[in-house]
């Protein structure tokens, strides 16, 4: 009951003037994927930050997604959740425009199913064209990296996603006598509002000055 009231809350801040459910066109052939689709929630964007889950009590927890629909992901992905079920967890899905949907999963990683990735489904292909990862959280031996992101419509209503990566290294690992921790930062932001992903800057060390805002803001559960 918990996590439903989270997403119920979402939806009505992230779908106030957006896109109605998402549903085949009238007209057009119905996705074989309808049931794997069917795992994740509709919503409409204006502004969602997005994070690896600490627990179950968030909504980038997700829907587990069984091995028939875990075929509609690319091979890479999909033979990780084979080899080890479930891996594959269903959590947003969204109009970009008038063809394709975007798709936010759970997916593996280097241990737990702790990747949140972005996946750009093809309503007229009726597959997954590419995906992006935007929220992850690892640590190992004394090395360890946390990555967030903010999907958010700009002055044209383009769909961008801001990416902030955050390394670090407990140097106590290597000498117990330095107790330092070394840490970097960097800012990557994507267009993601057209079939080609235009890099508008990557892997920035210093935060540009309009995003501070958008980066202090409340983190989501």
């Amino acid at each position: 009951m918990k996590q439903l009231f989270y997403l119920i809350c979402l939806y009505a801040v992230c779908s106030c003037g957006q896109q109605e459910p998402i549903n085949a066109k009238p007209g057009t052939k119905e996705s074989k994927h309808k049931k794997t689709l069917a795992y994740f929630f509709n919503i409409g964007i204006d502004t969602l930050e997005v994070s690896s889950p600490q627990d179950s009590s968030s909504y980038f927890y997700g829907k587990e997604i069984d091995s028939a629909g875990a075929m509609m992901f690319p091979e890479d992905i999909r033979q990780r959740h084979f080899s080890d079920p479930p891996q594959l967890f269903g959590i947003f899905k969204f109009a970009i425009d008038s063809n394709r949907l975007g798709l936010i999963a759970r997916t593996p990683s280097e241990y737990v199913p702790s990747s949140i990735k972005l996946f750009f489904f093809d309503l007229k292909k009726d597959t997954i064209t590419n995906y992006i990862e935007l929220g992850e959280t690892w640590g190992d031996a004394g090395d360890f990296m946390q990555l967030n992101s903010w999907l958010f419509r700009d002055s044209s209503k383009h769909l961008q996603t801001l990416i902030w990566e955050h390394q670090g290294h407990d140097n106590s690992v290597d000498d117990p006598k330095d107790t330092t921790i070394a840490t970097a930062d960097y800012y990557t932001l994507l267009d993601i509002s057209t079939p080609r992903i235009d890099t508008i800057f990557e892997r920035k060390e210093k935060l540009p000055k309009q995003f501070e805002q958008l980066v202090k803001a409340k983190p989501k559960k």
